[in-house]
């Protein structure tokens, strides 16, 4: 008995620390609602790809295209509705003190592609989106607004 609660115990910890990898979805892995939404805003949007997110406890699309010239990064929840547009910033500016020091923890040799500022719409508080690059592979993480790591995958 003890053997079998071991092994379930030593799987559980093992399930737990693989990361997971997320493939970039493009316009036609959006729902149609999605797409929708965003065509109706940005009739002209092109090289459209996607990744799932989770901000302010509601699961979004974090979508990234071209508008024009412009490329142009926003948030739509799941049922196609706009969320936010989330501007490029430094990352070394405006994050809360223990972001950085989190990051450095969790991808000791971590170099920063893309830093995101992810407001919420519907009040106070901001949360922070990242593109790092960890021995050549590309990682998304998420920062919630005290600087804790609150999801990560590469891709």
């Amino acid at each position: 008995m003890r053997q079998i609660f071991l092994k379930s115990l030593l799987t559980a910890a093992a399930m737990v620390s693989f990361s997971v990898h997320a493939e970039p979805l493009g316009k036609d892995g959006l729902p149609a609602a999605v797409t929708e939404q965003l065509y109706k805003k940005h009739p002209n949007a092109t090289n459209i790809s996607a990744l799932t997110k989770k901000h302010f406890n509601q699961d979004l699309y974090q979508i990234h295209f071209k508008d024009g010239e412009e490329s142009v990064i926003e948030y739509y929840r799941m049922n196609g509705h706009f969320f936010v547009t989330a501007p490029v910033i430094d990352a070394s500016g405006v994050l809360p003190p223990a972001t950085l020091d989190n990051l450095k923890a969790e991808f000791p040799a971590y170099e920063m592609q893309e830093a995101l500022q992810v407001a919420n719409p519907n009040g106070a508080g901001e949360e922070y989106d990242f593109t790092i690059k960890v021995s050549g592979v590309n990682w998304s993480v998420s920062v919630d607004g005290e600087g804790k790591i609150v999801g990560k995958e590469s891709f």
